[in-house]
């Protein structure tokens, strides 16, 4: 048996409905030709909205709980297995291109060597243009003339000398400097393309790692020309939710931006599409499209991720490869089923300490177990933390001190908590007796019984 290709395309910070097969609005038409010929997910949920805890869930199969790790800022251990690890051992050759964050960006100089995680290839940019990374010095050998134009500024959490050249908050967008082919976009296809073109027999593993639609909302300007700010709807807010105040013309214009920034990585996976059909690989590789958390965009008057609402912890999510079955589905889903459908798919086993299930019978029209929600966690050790979990109509969140539930029936973006109204009483133990459940099952098993006594 020749075991397929897997390309995972990853973007980060981009919520389910910034892509076109799920909003008109939205230009993608790359992504839009995959998700028609192959299976898109209507319903999935990370199981924590913020980078780093996200991405290491989604590799290793495994909940942030059981992995320990619910914030950003806490590195991956070396030795937890993650899908690419498992996959390695079976002969494929693998690669991570752009983005992986699994290692901190506050605390080290980024001219060092990344660790590899066991891929074979590691051309690692965590953040675009702050660092001198690969993505600088691919600017350097592309046009040495354009670096200061590819610069941004470094993130306030930055402990070297900052570099001050443009904003990095969500709410202040402006136009790409350089030209457009010199975008972290685009060097993470064109990297994704040598790979491609490079591979040999033997099967590989890609991750794609898009830093878009993340901020800076920096978009070249001909990606912006190709939308109209007036057709832009406005955030959902409750009365007086308004991020630095700003007009309505504003969040019409984050918006444009934010779409424009995934309209060029749809055009660079356009790229990576060529590359793979050139290669003759197209018909026997996976392809998965998703991302690692949401967006706020002005929602509840706020910017970035971190919360549970839909806006910051609902991502897109396709599969488009032989014997995947065309079709939409709605069941409950979350990012930890990501691997163990890949490996599935590959012919492999799952191994027991992977917590996600396979979507492969969903999609062959066999039998599958839904789930009834996604459980979805944030926690910054000793100082706060909260869990929700997500069922079809009811969003619920517990605290230490406060819970919130929204019927998502009535406000499908979580504007009215009603956890203190009689008539929601019976349906907030209900979610009470979920997240128990959910908590309880999801516990982390280690470390493992190694005798009987």
């Amino acid at each position: 048996m020749k075991r397929p290709n897997v390309l995972i395309l990853y973007t980060d910070q981009q919520r389910w409905d910034a892509v076109g097969y799920s909003n008109p609005l939205v230009k993608t038409p790359n992504i839009d030709a995959l998700a028609a010929k192959g299976a898109t997910l209507g319903n999935t949920f990370v199981n924590t909205p913020v980078c780093m805890p996200s991405r290491m869930s989604m590799l290793s199969g495994r909940y942030p709980a059981t992995l320990g790790i619910a914030c950003n800022g806490i590195p991956m251990p070396m030795d937890i297995p993650c899908l690419h690890n498992i996959l390695k051992l079976y002969g494929y050759r693998t690669a991570n291109l752009g983005k992986l964050h699994f290692q901190n960006h506050s605390d080290h100089d980024h001219r060092t060597p990344h660790p590899s995680y066991g891929f074979d290839v590691m051309i690692n940019s965590d953040e675009p243009g702050c660092y001198d990374d690969a993505y600088i010095k691919w600017v350097e050998r592309k046009a040495p003339e354009m670096v200061d134009k590819c610069r941004v500024s470094t993130p306030p959490a930055w402990e070297g000398t900052p570099y001050d050249v443009h904003p990095r908050n969500t709410d202040e967008p402006y136009l790409f400097e350089g030209r457009e082919n010199l975008t972290h976009t685009a060097f993470v296809g064109d990297e994704t393309v040598t790979f491609i073109e490079n591979s040999g027999s033997e099967p590989f593993f890609c991750i794609a790692g898009f830093y878009a639609p993340h901020c800076p909302l920096n978009p070249p300007k001909r990606f912006v020309d190709m939308y109209n700010e007036a057709e832009i709807p406005l955030p959902v807010r409750n009365a007086g939710e308004n991020f630095n105040n700003h007009p309505d013309s504003h969040w019409r214009k984050v918006k444009a931006y934010y779409y424009a920034m995934i309209s060029q990585i749809d055009e660079e996976i356009g790229h990576i599409l060529n590359a793979l059909e050139k290669s003759g690989k197209r018909d026997n590789t996976l392809i998965v499209f998703t991302s690692d958390h949401g967006e706020y965009l002005g929602d509840y008057g706020r910017v970035q991720k971190g919360g549970p609402e839909d806006s910051s912890s609902h991502v897109p999510l396709l599969f488009n490869g032989p014997g995947i079955n065309t079709g939409s589905y709605d069941e409950m889903t979350e990012a930890i089923d990501i691997a163990p459908t890949i490996l599935d798919y590959c012919g492999v086993q799952i191994p027991p300490f992977i917590q996600g299930q396979s979507l492969l019978p969903l999609f062959r029209g066999q039998e599958f177990k839904s789930r009834n929600s996604a459980l979805i966690e944030l926690k910054h050790p000793f100082k706060s933390a909260y869990k929700a979990v997500r069922t079809r109509d009811f969003l619920y969140r517990a605290e230490a001190d406060e819970e919130q539930l929204f019927d998502l029936r009535e406000a499908p973006y979580a504007l009215k908590n009603v956890a203190g109204d009689p008539e929601y009483a019976e349906t907030l133990s209900e979610m009470r007796r979920e997240m128990i459940s959910r908590v309880i099952g999801t516990q982390s098993q280690y470390p493992l019984k190694e005798a009987s006594y």
